[in-house]
């Protein structure tokens, strides 16, 4: 049975540190300016970072749902 896997990110960047008044910057996502930073500091727009955090997620999920070696959670009840 194929199954639907959604992920959601949302990041709070209300920090003074996400935000850089002075210049902006290529996002390091999609190359479009941007005065946001992300925590290390970088240029990128913080939809961006959220998409790039919820593909890495929904990548690692599926490769664990897909792994036969994670026991199912029924099967972990019944064992």
């Amino acid at each position: 049975m194929a199954g639907l896997l959604v992920v959601r990110v949302h990041l709070d960047w209300t920090g003074p540190g996400h935000y850089d008044a002075d210049r902006a910057l290529p996002c390091r996502c999609c190359d479009t300016p941007t005065k946001m930073r992300d925590g290390q500091g970088t240029a990128c727009h913080k939809s961006c970072a959220e998409d790039e955090i919820a593909r890495e997620l929904l990548g690692s999920g599926r490769a664990r749902i897909a792994d036969e070696r994670v026991p199912n959670p029924a099967q972990l009840a019944a064992g």
